[in-house]
């Protein structure tokens, strides 16, 4: 066994942050290294030691051995229960109970003392940041032949401080309180845990986010697509459709030379024969398609024809195909192959 320090505790009723406790740090081989007197709250901060032994003023804790039947040990609490209850002023569950092992003639040390008071000491020093591995009561670790069982331990520290130690205690695991690391665990584990559900839930969120998103994209890509359909390519609709609104009405009011009624208007000029005679007309990305009833009277000189739709920039052809249909486009748009398609 390393180092350990062992405390001499004020009588529990009296017990506080600021009792001045003795204490003795013993080597692996029980001699004391060094010794001293300090407040509790203080204690913590003074030394430091692998294992941390408090021992309980006289009559804080009541020591007695008790005679049992052979037990197996899974029995063997219930058993010093039972033998307790009699004896103790209290009840049971106001008690801290613990015992030792059963000895070869069926005698079991036993000792208990007043759990509130109990728990609170241990408390107290939990809170100094110490770290209680035993609680004895002063009987259990004096030798028999001690003169001063009813003393406590006193400084300077003696052979008294260096009785060994009690395989057991009153420190049981089922009466340790939490540290104060300890008190946060399980909140903190609750929040740990709602942590988690919250990323999850905004995990879950944000996807069902992007699939509307993704379901928007494409809404508004068919939109401009079907509003727009000279838009070969759609990178960003929104973007796009903005541009093409604005382009939209940056023209309105103008139009171009080829757009129907200016088309329609010079056409009207240079087929003067053809007033009063259109049976119907058909226009097309900047060409136009005549067709006329019969009985107009065709232009006679083809060249003055020419000439007049050459002064409007146009190109007029007779179809050779369909009679009486004529086609009309603007000569620096189309060719002539394509006037007659």
């Amino acid at each position: 066994m390393k180092s350990r320090l062992r405390l001499m505790l004020p009588p529990l009723a009296e017990m506080s942050p600021q009792s001045r406790i003795p204490w003795a740090l013993l080597d692996r081989n029980g001699a004391v290294r060094r010794s001293g007197e300090v407040e509790l709250q203080h204690l913590g901060h003074t030394v430091a030691a692998r294992r941390v032994e408090a021992v309980l003023q006289p009559g804080d804790a009541i020591v007695i051995d008790v005679q049992l039947p052979p037990l197996p040990a899974r029995r063997l609490d219930a058993a010093v229960q039972a033998r307790v209850e009699p004896m103790a002023l209290s009840p049971l569950e106001e008690l801290c109970i613990a015992h030792g092992p059963a000895r070869p003639d069926g005698s079991v040390a036993v000792a208990w003392a007043d759990r509130s008071r109990l728990m609170a000491a241990w408390r107290m020093l939990a809170d100094a940041g110490l770290k209680v591995d035993a609680l004895f009561p002063l009987e259990l670790i004096l030798p028999d032949r001690d003169t001063g069982r009813d003393q406590p331990l006193t400084l300077p520290a003696d052979e008294r401080w260096q009785a060994p130690s009690p395989r057991w205690s009153l420190a049981r695991r089922e009466w340790q309180p939490a540290s104060n690391t300890q008190r946060w665990h399980g909140p903190l584990r609750w929040m740990a845990a709602a942590a988690v559900l919250w990323l999850a839930g905004l995990q879950l969120y944000a996807g069902q986010l992007r699939d509307e998103v993704r379901l928007l994209e494409r809404g508004m890509e068919t939109a401009v697509r079907g509003a727009f359909p000279t838009i070969s390519v759609i990178l960003d609709p929104l973007r796009q459709a903005r541009s093409h609104v604005d382009q939209l009405r940056l023209a309105q009011g103008r139009s171009s030379p080829d757009d129907f009624m200016p088309l329609m208007q010079a056409t009207a000029r240079v087929l003067g024969f053809a007033s009063g005679h259109v049976a119907s007309l058909h226009y097309d990305a900047g060409r136009l398609t005549l067709t006329l009833t019969e009985g107009y009277t065709p232009p006679s000189d083809e060249t003055a024809l020419q000439r007049n739709a050459a002064a409007e920039r146009l190109l007029v052809q007779k179809d050779d195909a369909k009679a009486h249909v004529w086609h009309i486009a603007r000569i620096d748009t189309v060719s002539t192959s394509e006037v007659r398609r």
